[in-house]
């Protein structure tokens, strides 16, 4: 046997490993340049399909959030996601990174690269525990949203359950490739599983029924991150300092008479190309649900509604026709 037709069987191996655990249609590309093999993973959404990794349920959920963050999404008309140095779960990806023997350069590079928005099923609106924690005692508010396009065109974006342990598959594909090391000293193997890890967490984060859209280095170039992507300082002891966020569009109905018009001047369609909402989500808001201690009356609650419903017409198109008249909880 010849060192090509070696290195070939050692690539067969890795891959047959691999292939084990993880359904073919998620790695689209392998390779090895003396004896470090690597493969990778496909930005396309629907090649998860087969895992674990790819929410399949109804698509409407809730995010909790303040009222302040709600009126900044109508009005600018995003919903931020920010990297997992947001986390308020310091450990976050440490966890299952270290399960599965990842270093600490892949952990860091991963945190800073991986953006995410963590919201429920729609389903989860009463859960007490829920809207303590999140929606700050009643503080906040339940922005009700739902993807309406379908998963299977995103490109780069992926909907997934969180899962509270590492799924055995996983582990057991670990196992392998220890032994696989074991046969091969000099080997290196690499395949970045920092995409599927973004949606593990401790079990003591069970109760949060947690539902993530991810991307993994949402910009193709590094001038494009740098401008597309914000930083923010945070003050708040036991916090990183700055963590950074870019803006995902939600939905906009540019043939509304209320966004649309001849005046360039007054035209506030969502200009975003035609792909935009077919390889990203697309979000639309269907319900906002104010918490009982947000800091509105009763007396009030009816003006600001109507205000509300005014603005709502006039960024995004359309009514939230489902607005709910009364404070919750």
């Amino acid at each position: 046997m010849n060192k090509e037709e070696y290195l070939d069987k050692i690539s067969d191996e890795f891959m047959s490993i691999l292939h084990k655990y993880i359904p073919n249609r998620m790695i689209v590309g392998n390779g090895y340049s003396e004896m470090s093999f690597n493969a990778r993973l496909s930005n396309k959404n629907d090649r998860f399909s087969e895992s674990q990794y790819y929410f399949s349920g109804n698509k409407k959920f809730i995010h909790w959030t303040s009222v302040q963050n709600l009126m900044s999404i109508i009005n600018y008309r995003e919903i931020r996601l920010y990297n997992l140095h947001n986390s308020s779960d310091s450990d976050e990806f440490a966890y299952a990174a270290e399960k599965l023997n990842i270093d600490k350069n892949q952990i860091d590079y991963s945190k800073k690269y991986l953006y995410t928005l963590s919201f429920c099923k729609a389903s989860e609106l009463a859960n007490e525990n829920l809207w303590k924690e999140y929606g700050k005692n009643y503080q906040g508010v339940a922005i009700e949203f739902e993807i309406v396009n379908d998963p299977n065109e995103w490109n780069n974006f992926m909907l997934s359950e969180v899962f509270y342990e590492i799924p055995k598959n996983l582990l057991e594909m670990k196992k392998e490739l220890k032994t696989f090391h074991e046969k091969y000293p000099n080997a290196s193997t690499y395949i970045d599983l920092g995409k599927l890890i973004a949606f593990h967490k401790k079990p003591d984060y069970s109760r949060e029924v947690e539902i993530r859209l991810s991307t993994y280095f949402p910009f193709n170039t590094t001038e494009a991150y740098e401008k597309f992507c914000n930083t923010e300082f945070r003050l708040e002891k036991g916090r990183p300092r700055e963590t950074d966020y870019f803006g995902l569009k939600v939905w906009v109905d540019n043939e509304s008479p209320f966004v649309k018009s001849d005046k360039p001047e007054f035209d506030r369609r969502l200009d975003v190309g035609t792909s935009y909402f077919t390889e990203n989500p697309q979000i639309k808001i269907t319900n906002i649900y104010f918490g009982k201690n947000c800091g509105i009356s009763n007396q009030e609650f009816t003006p600001f509604w109507t205000k509300l419903n005014h603005i709502t017409h006039y960024k995004l198109g359309y009514e939230i026709e489902n607005l709910e008249l009364n404070l919750y909880g």
